[in-house]
């Protein structure tokens, strides 16, 4: 977790109010020209104090905010020694070597000794907004940043799509000329023929290495009473765990504590937390997606006071096929999330998960950012998403190689599916509070 502010054909000046606005996602700030980029880096070290950015290597000059999780390895693979992932990548980009055999997530700017270019993980894990004026260009890791230095302007279409899907089906922001930057591509593998046994056994493999990429010391987990935190929480045992829980049908606090590993936070969401945190969450969202959010603000206030590093259990659902309860419903019901009218959109349920997990990615950015924690996501790892990606849609339906390969109790595993939905909020409510503090 890091935070990139940089604009092209800009002033230092900008770089450094943009930079400032996104500062909590850093505990050291320093600025780089670079020809005519400017750029002001917030860093937050996780794996060495003893590093900042930009790493420069052959003339190029590169900044990452994220993680790349393979980057031992592929030292390893091309007989190098880096200290780093941002070294591995200055050596990677400079010798020309696929991107797509990056891991992890991550939002790369570099400099070529030529030109500026910059692009995400395959996910878009992490985000980095462009917006272009005349003839400069701002890149931020937040939006917060380029409204540090212009007048956004709200996109009344992209608004009324807000309402009606909850910036679901938004592939940018709601504020005109905002986008995001290019994914690395992303192709969905074909379907091999497998035995289960076999893809079992080939999946725990995967998760296993998975694991390994992702694990730090100072850890923890959010904690529901499903399978993929519980998951999560038996094979990382991080030293921390952390749970909502819910006065109502929605609690879950008896899978939770069949599943909580090390030292368990739980906070209680009743009024006085909605009354506190509703306000506080305002200030860390800028791009608004997937409804409201105040508790994940609140779990991951806790969470920052404990932990330099979070695990994170989503993609479990969109690559497991979690959400079949709902495939048989019409898409037009999926996809709206209020009863505002919005476009008409021809698309699978499938392809729907994967365009709500994008909104997800973007909250959980927004959380633990804020509070200057770095996210880290197992289940999207590439080699395991791939291999799963490519197995037989029986053996994925509502989780069930997933399950197999868990080691969780069976009442986590046969437990009913829940959502995240809190009792304080509709969806219709979220967004009128968003609207009213706009």
């Amino acid at each position: 977790m890091c935070g990139i502010a940089a604009v092209i054909n800009g002033t230092r000046n900008e770089a450094v109010k943009m930079g400032i606005a996104i500062h909590h996602r850093g505990t050291q700030g320093n600025v780089k020209i670079v020809d005519n980029l400017t750029v002001y880096f917030n860093h937050l070290p996780i794996e060495t104090e003893e590093y900042n950015q930009p790493v420069e290597y052959r003339g190029y000059t590169v900044w990452l905010n994220g993680y790349v999780s393979n980057w031992r390895e592929l030292c390893i693979e091309n007989s190098l020694i880096a200290e780093n992932d941002t070294e591995l990548l200055a050596w990677w980009l400079a010798h020309n070597k696929p991107l797509n055999q990056l891991n992890g997530f991550f939002a790369v700017l570099y400099h070529d000794g030529k030109d500026v270019q910059y692009f995400t993980d395959r996910y878009g894990i992490k985000q980095l907004y462009v917006y272009k004026k005349h003839k400069a260009t701002y890149l931020c890791s937040e939006v917060k940043g380029l409204k540090a230095v212009i007048n956004l302007k709200v996109d009344f279409d992209a608004l009324q799509d807000w309402e009606h899907s909850l910036g679901v089906m938004n592939p940018n922001t709601i504020y005109r000329g905002v986008e995001r930057a290019e994914k690395l591509p992303f192709t969905k593998p074909e379907k091999i023929e497998i035995s289960y046994e076999d893809a079992k056994e080939r999946l725990t493999e995967l998760w296993a290495a998975s694991v390994a990429r992702n694990t730090y010391d100072n850890d923890g987990c959010y904690l529901s009473g499903g399978v993929d935190s519980g998951m999560i929480a038996k094979w990382f045992n991080p030293r921390y765990t952390f749970s909502v829980d819910y006065l109502n049908e929605l609690s879950e606090i008896d899978n939770i504590k069949l599943n909580s590993k090390g030292i368990h936070y739980t906070i209680i969401c009743n009024d006085e937390l909605k009354d506190t945190y509703s306000d506080q969450t305002m200030n860390a969202l800028d791009d608004f997606k997937a409804g409201s959010c105040y508790t994940n603000f609140a779990v991951a206030e806790l969470a920052s006071r404990f932990c330099k590093v979070m695990y994170s259990g989503a993609g479990g659902d969109e690559v497991f096929n979690g959400y079949t309860h709902r495939y048989d419903k019409p898409i037009s019901d999926v996809i709206r999330r209020t009863d505002v009218i919005g476009k008409h959109y021809d698309i699978t349920h499938k392809e729907y998960d994967w365009k709500f997990l994008d909104a997800v990615l973007v909250v959980e950015d927004r959380m633990g950012g804020y509070h200057t924690m770095e996210t880290r996501y197992p289940f999207l790892d590439n080699d395991f998403v791939d291999f799963a990606l490519s197995l037989p849609n029986e053996y994925l339906d509502n989780k069930r190689i997933l399950k197999d390969i868990s080691g969780l109790s069976s009442e986590v595993v046969n437990g009913k599916k829940k959502g995240f939905s809190n009792p304080h909020y509709t969806n219709k409510e979220w967004v009128e509070f968003c609207k009213s503090k706009l």
